[in-house]
């Protein structure tokens, strides 16, 4: 990567070895009189220009003439990675990453560099060229700190030692989230989880919309040339081990949070989001060539509002030491934050488990307490099932004089280890098998650890957990470990303890003031208010927290920088106007099928529940449930043996009419899915991704929950759910909460969830009843009176007000009540308990612009092994079909032709930037005011209410003699007159 600048106008070049980032301000100023002038001090004149806006452009690095251009790329260094743009005091400033250091890898293709070395330039004023002039680069240390620049602390901060970033991998993420099944860059730090450890985030904020922008191909590009660098502050080190007698690596990472609005670090509590001061998480990775062993730990401080005070108020509670606990809010807002905390850890994580090291003596006692109500409140008051996680609670009051006696070696006290045990086993740890690729296990839940600081004590129960996992993973495999891994395990956490612990304490902030958000202080308050009675007596701000300040924008003179690209925003209106010259329209075959097994492999004949009818299909997705017996054993402990063997019997029968492959295939506890794709139709499958939840026993047991699995075909996004819900004929608000629990808790990268692809398909087991007696539905299923009978479905009601599967149909029902049968017959329940029949395997659907097209909908009633019958539905689905090559050698065309016509692209970026279309793109006019019909956001004239055809006359009304059953046929008329309603009521 090297670094260009032409003066006047002025840009700056950045290129890789194809590619080229063009970045240049629309009125930069002109002030620079040699390094001579400015050793004595920078001129005193404030530069009023406070905009912005830059101009951007990525080409090929082909279609620049670099001969007019100043090579400024540094001599002692060179140019590693570009880390963003940042605004300090009016002034736009680029920053490079220039030297680093490697000191981790989480695989053997992953490298971890800890950042040594940065430059900044500043791109809208040439007051500070002084840093390109070789006499600076000769100068001693002290003579370059007289030469001092807006940038500058953040250049030091970030060149501190505590910061780090990867070309291979986004660092924000962990093993879990970003997968192993492409070696391709991944960037996950947009996500709404993620970002959060994302330190350059406002230097990144439109680089990575930018991105986001751009084609996959300069996507690529971009994330292996370095011109997109995420940076976390924390810790990371690698060192190497044995496992079984093999080579291993052992890596341990921990990310510092940056989310919190307010002091980051201290002793404070959190914010209105549920975002707590001291957050840290750390992963624990041993890999291997056969293996990989992940595991997360995250700790913080009591997710509450509350912070320490010296002096005596009302407000505060007096402890036996003179210390203080504060708790400035009231106890309903500190359990809403509290509430926020814990979703967003269940969101990404699952269950939780929670550690407290509080002390319950002096002001540690006083913050415990409260905590512990909060706590309580929380778990008596929460309705588990809507929530959908499990919280768990454990008090651990380790001194630290037994922390000290203990020590970190490879022995942990058993005492502390049973009181995790159980959940240890039951959230289980990433382990990831490379010959078959494929997960053996995944994480289901994390411990939440705090103590007062959140730092000594909640490192060294992490290094007892993280201890605990690695020694039950490998004993389930079969492997001993050496006693040379848990010295050099215990080794890293000790050493994370000490390095984090530096970086915490040393920014620790003694003022919530001077970390107040911009938007709610003036610059001169965060001047003045630099000192503030805490610990005790007066307490300088560090310069460091200036610096973080303004590393994360938090200053009241600091903007995000905007980006404008006109010749890319050109490229693509004409590429939108010569759409179909690249893209095509491509119609689906998908068969999807749920069937409950009763823990059951058929040895017999499926073709026809596969295959009945003669067509083959693109996509197949079928959910079974109950594949295994449902003990106490099989809720917790999973036997994939009945899964694999369906996997094997369902392809066989798939390839005898086409060749397939199974994309995908999971099971929880007795749900599983199966993905399978025509071998013909996987080139265009991508981003396939998977999520779990349970709801069984409010979410703690396997024996009922959902799978879901997401995917892209070509830019299309496709979203399948297998689900089992609850049992019972009166349980029907049990399995709308179900329902709720699934909804909101199955969750994909990015924060993505079920409702957000452009088409779903949801089967499964719901288990909704007939609310009939048998001597009625018998007789009606007789006759086939099947829209009688839906009539009184629950599903059906539930759906009818928007209860359960809001927006999701379902093709009309044809066939008899699929459960419950005597197994082996064809005969309904004869059994003691009688069970009503009842169509309990449903398939659903939803689509954006109706890109679903559902075709047929029938159970096979000759599978007669269960109690239950297979449902199948058949569906037609439109998707869009790109082609890359052509859609990039049209846009090269587009850029060809533009670059001609206006003499090259550097003409293009003089000529093309116009700061009055700039300022009409911020500040459009504003639409008129919403009225009663017509509302401001509804595009094009739309109507503020829904008008239904046949009712615009006042004198029109449903008609209430109609049957409720959309799908059965009726002669009545859908509307009739009040007069005629009156007349007929008379």
């Amino acid at each position: 990567m090297r670094l260009y600048l032409i003066e006047k106008p002025r840009t700056f070049v950045i290129t890789t070895n194809t590619h080229a980032l063009i970045i240049r301000h629309p009125s930069p100023t002109y002030k620079h009189s040699g390094i001579k002038g400015l050793v004595s001090g920078h001129s005193k004149d404030k530069d009023q220009n406070k905009d912005t806006k830059v101009l951007v452009e990525f080409v090929l690095k082909e279609y620049l003439d670099l001969s007019l251009y100043r090579d400024i790329t540094p001599k002692h260094g060179g140019l590693l990675g570009l880390l963003g743009l940042l605004n300090v005091k009016g002034k736009t400033f680029i920053g490079f990453i220039t030297r680093d250091e490697w000191t981790a890898s989480a695989t053997v293709t992953d490298r971890i560099y800890k950042i040594t070395d940065t430059e900044f330039y500043c791109i809208n004023n040439d007051e500070y060229d002084y840093l390109l002039d070789k006499e600076y680069e000769n100068m001693s240390h002290q003579e370059r700190e007289r030469l001092r620049y807006p940038a500058a602390s953040v250049q030091r901060l970030l060149s501190s030692g505590a910061f780090y970033y990867s070309k291979q991998f986004d660092m924000t993420s962990n093993i879990q989230e970003r997968g192993f099944v492409s070696s391709d860059y991944k960037l996950i730090a947009d996500s709404s989880f993620f970002k959060s450890f994302m330190w350059n985030g406002f230097m990144t904020e439109e680089l990575i919309e930018t991105r986001k922008r751009m084609s996959p191909a300069e996507q690529k590009i971009i994330d292996k040339s370095g011109l997109l660098i995420i940076v976390i502050r924390g810790y990371a080190k690698t060192v190497n081990t044995t496992v079984g007698g093999c080579e291993a690596l052992m890596t341990l990472i921990s990310k510092q949070s940056c989310a919190k609005e307010g002091p980051l670090f201290g002793d404070w509590g959190s914010d209105g989001d549920g975002y707590v001061s001291n957050y840290l998480e750390s992963e624990i990775i041993i890999y291997t060539e056969k293996f990989c062993l992940s595991y997360v730990i995250v700790r913080g401080n009591v997710p509450m509002y509350w912070e320490l005070e010296n002096n005596f108020s009302t407000k505060t509670i007096l402890a036996a030491n003179g210390k203080q606990i504060a708790f400035p809010r009231s106890f309903e807002a500190s359990q809403e934050a509290l509430v926020r905390h814990f979703d967003r850890l269940s969101s990404q994580y699952g269950d939780i488990h929670v550690l407290n090291t509080l002390s319950d003596k002096s002001y540690k006692g006083v913050l415990n307490s409260a905590y512990e109500e909060q706590l309580k409140y929380f778990l008596q008051n929460r309705e588990s099932t809507d929530i959908g996680y499990k919280v768990l609670y454990t008090r651990i009051p380790i001194a630290s004089s037994r922390i000290k006696k203990i020590g970190y070696s490879g022995q942990n006290p058993y005492d502390i280890v049973s009181l995790l045990s159980n959940s240890i086993i039951d959230f289980g740890a990433l382990f990831y098998d490379s010959k078959p690729n494929s997960f053996i296990g995944k994480q289901l839940g994390v411990f939440r650890i705090n103590s007062f600081d959140s730092l000594n004590k909640a490192n060294f129960l992490s290094k007892i957990i993280s201890q605990e996992v690695i020694d039950l993973a490998f004993r389930d495999i079969g492997l001993e470990l050496d006693r040379e891994l848990y010295v050099k395990h215990a080794q890293l956490w000790e050493e994370n303890d000490l390095w984090i612990s530096k970086l915490t304490l040393n920014f620790a902030s003694t003022s919530d003031k001077l970390h107040t958000s911009h938007n709610s202080i003036k610059s001169s308050f965060v001047k003045s208010h630099i000192t503030k009675k805490y610990f005790g007596g007066v307490v300088e701000s560090k310069p460091n927290e200036i610096a973080m300040l303004k590393l994360l924008g938090r200053l009241q003179d600091q903007s995000p920088v905007t980006m404008f690209n006109p010749i890319h925003n050109y490229v693509n209106k004409e590429l939108n106007k010569r759409a179909k010259d690249f893209t095509s329209k491509l119609d689906l075959s998908v068969y999807a099928s749920t069937f409950n097994v009763n823990g059951s492999v058929y040895e017999g004949d499926i073709d026809k529940w596969i295959y009945p009818e003669e067509n083959d299909y693109d996509l197949i997705f079928i959910g079974l449930q109950e594949i295994v017996v449902l003990n106490a054993g099989q809720m917790v402990n999973t036997d994939f043996r009945n899964k694999t063997q369906w996997e094997r019997k369902i392809l066989s029968v798939l390839q005898k009419r086409n060749k397939y492959m199974v994309m995908w295939s999971g099971q929880l506890g007795g749900v599983a899915l199966y993905f399978f794709v025509k071998e013909s139709q996987v080139k265009y499958v991508s981003n396939v991704e998977c999520s779990f939840k349970k709801t069984g026993l409010g979410g703690v047991s396997a024996n009922k929950g959902g799978i879901a699995v997401s995917f892209k075909f070509s830019d299309t996004t496709i979203c399948f759910v297998s689900a089992h819900l609850a049992a019972g004929l009166s349980n029907i608000e049990e399995r709308h909460q179900n329902y709720k629990a699934l909804i909101k808790g199955i969750q994909f990268s990015k924060n993505r969830r079920i409702q957000n692809h452009d088409a779903v398909i949801w089967l499964g087991d719901f288990n909704y009843r007939i609310d009939l007696t048998n001597d009625q539905v018998k007789p009606m299923i007789l006759q086939k009176l099947y829209a009688k009978i839906f009539e009184c479905d629950q599903l059906n009601k539930q759906m009818a007000n928007g209860e359960s599967f809001p927006f999701f149909s379902e093709q009309e029902i044809n066939f008899p009540p699929t459960y419950k049968f005597d197994k082996g017959t064809k005969v309904y329940d004869t059994s003691e308990k009688q069970r009503i029949p009842a169509w309990t395997d449903r398939i659903l659907f939803l689509s954006r612009q109706n890109l679903i097209e559902p075709l047929s909908y029938n159970s096979c009633q000759n599978l007669t092994f269960s109690d239950h019958r297979p449902v199948y539905a058949t569906f037609k689905i439109t998707v869009k079909i790109i082609n890359h090559t052509i859609k990039k050698n049209l846009s090269d065309e587009i850029y060809k032709n533009y670059k001609d016509s206006h003499n090259g692209i550097f003409d293009i970026l003089v000529k093309s930037f116009d700061n009055k279309e700039l300022n009409e793109e911020k500040d459009a006019s504003l639409p008129a005011p919403s009225s009663d019909k017509h509302k401001w956001w509804l595009e094009g004239g739309k109507a503020a209410k829904i008008i239904i055809p046949g009712l615009e006359d006042d004198n029109m009304v449903m008609n209430p003699w109609r049957p409720i059953n959309p799908f059965e046929k009726s002669n009545e008329p859908e509307f009739v007159s009040k007069n005629d309603l009156e007349a007929i009521q008379n």
